[in-house]
């Protein structure tokens, strides 16, 4: 019997559903695809955001894993948490290529549709960058956060960057870690746009 390796499609669909299942009952979780990050240089291709942000880049047997290194380096600016969802085929070459607090998941395929393999479980990222997490703000959003602290004196008016440097310089991590879960969550709950 010929097996065909699932594709990326495949795979975000059963990875979606594992999660939520795993996540779904939980009023404080959002799990979301295409996750655009660092300005949206790169997406996440799912992510699921509740009292931490956990991606998961998929990697399929079909996929090349030329961009995986710039996508790694990105990620872990802004992720509390990551995972590779691999294809067998990969497993080898993405094991050395993964920092250490990243989780790694091997997809197999089998009669009763795709499994996953835990290899390495995720922990958490111990070099986000702050300045890269003000950035998920929207600049309503960055302009609330400082106002709400009495900080959004005289940048009310000045482009993004200049009002993502006042949050950075302002807050520690955590403020700004929390303020962009919780943002990203409320809009994932907004009516989608035709």
């Amino acid at each position: 019997m010929i097996t065909i390796s699932p594709n990326d499609t495949d795979i975000r669909a059963a990875l979606r559903k594992k999660l939520t299942s795993t996540y779904g009952g939980h009023p404080e979780t959002v799990v979301l695809d295409e996750l655009g990050v660092c300005r949206g240089e790169v997406r996440v291709d799912v992510a699921v955001i509740n009292g931490k942000i956990h991606g998961y880049e998929i990697k399929s047997d079909r996929d090349s894993l030329r961009r995986l290194t710039g996508q790694i380096e990105l990620y872990s600016k802004v992720l509390d948490q990551a995972t590779l969802v691999a294809g067998e085929r990969h497993l080898g070459a993405v094991a050395a290529m993964l920092p250490e607090w990243w989780g790694l998941l091997v997809v197999k395929s089998t009669s009763n549709g795709l499994h996953f393999e835990t290899v390495r479980c995720a922990q958490m990222n111990p070099a986000r960058d702050a300045r890269a997490l003000a950035e998920f703000l929207w600049l309503e959003d960055s302009i609330a956060l400082l106002e709400q602290h009495g900080l959004d004196r005289g940048v009310r008016t000045k482009p993004r960057r200049v009002i993502w440097d006042r949050i950075y310089e302002s807050f520690d991590i955590e403020v700004i870690a929390a303020a962009v879960r919780a943002k990203l969550k409320s809009r994932a709950m907004l009516p989608a746009h035709p």
